[in-house]
């Protein structure tokens, strides 16, 4: 257990280091010492840098400067314009449980997580799999790593752990495309929870999170991991909160499966307005949102 700790804060070093050598300058400044402690590095890690230098020198590697300020906290996902309580949101949903309904009562079985719960975070995660994210996920995880802020150790740990499953999976870094914060696939793990809790759904000796089977079943043992619980809905919701830190998400989550719930009455996002009644008064937008709000207040 030491000496894989060793290897990853070895690993952790070559990436980090090689990743400032090839996107600033700074590399030009470095004393004998520090170089010296570069060596060091590598050779404890185990690599050569003809292995990393292939990987860090494709011309598909960028950095993203943007990502740094997106907003990824407090998003309201009931409102209106976000469209996931809709009428077309909750059917395209309950068709996702109708075409997959042998797949998931499975994964019930196994994991105790109903299938409304996983369609729903399917749908709040990316619009059923529509918006899988434009960002290669290593260029994601690079740039918070490379350029210095609040989650650049964390990125940088997460930069390892997204290098480990491609080498374990024989796959290439750069072809896999995720999310500004570095999450991929149908329900958007990031390359630790892949490692910890990715599951092979469907049986062919892989897990990929692109494939229903795998990713409806790696949620489900996430959130069984985490508490989940069918008669305790506090349990429910710290699971999904451990899926995503923020209440806001949480509610949506659990709104979203109500509704698509199957042989729930469909009841989506409305807005009427009254006539004009004859003294001229004027007629009121009134807006109709049937959604259950009972825990805390939304993320800052």
């Amino acid at each position: 257990m030491k000496e894989e700790s060793s290897l990853k804060r070895s690993f952790y070093c070559i990436v980090i280091s090689v990743a400032i050598f090839l996107a600033s300058p700074v590399y030009a400044a470095l004393n004998d010492t520090d170089a010296e402690m570069l060596r060091q590095a590598f050779q404890a890690g185990g690599f050569l840098m003809e292995e990393i230098e292939p990987l860090l020198r494709d011309q598909r590697l960028a950095l993203h400067p943007e990502i740094l300020n997106q907003k990824t906290k407090g998003i309201n996902y009931l409102r209106p314009r976000f469209g996931l309580l809709s009428r077309s949101s909750i059917k395209r949903g309950q068709q996702v449980l109708k075409e997959h309904r042998n797949t998931l009562k499975n994964i019930e079985v196994s994991y105790g997580v109903p299938g409304e719960i996983l369609v729903a975070i399917f749908r709040v995660e990316t619009n059923l799999g529509r918006n899988l994210g434009q960002y290669r996920v290593f260029n994601s995880l690079l740039t918070l790593t490379v350029m210095v802020n609040r989650r650049s150790l964390w990125a940088g740990q997460e930069l390892i752990d997204l290098l480990t499953l491609c080498k374990n999976n024989l796959t290439n870094p750069f072809s896999i495309k995720g999310s500004a914060a570095g999450a991929f696939g149908l329900c958007q793990f990031m390359p630790s929870s892949y490692l910890t809790y990715g599951t092979d759904g469907n049986g062919d000796g892989m897990v990929d999170l692109f494939d229903f089977s795998d990713a409806m079943a790696s949620t489900a043992n996430f959130l069984r991991s985490h508490g989940w619980h069918n008669r305790n809905v506090k349990k429910q919701f710290r699971a999904i909160l451990a899926y995503n830190h923020c209440e806001n998400y949480a509610k949506a989550v659990l709104s979203y499966s109500k509704q698509v719930k199957p042989n729930h009455t469909l009841k989506a996002n409305t807005t009427r307005k009254n006539s004009k009644h004859s003294n001229g008064a004027r007629g009121k937008n009134i807006t109709r949102t049937k959604v259950l709000l009972t825990f805390g207040q939304f993320c800052g």
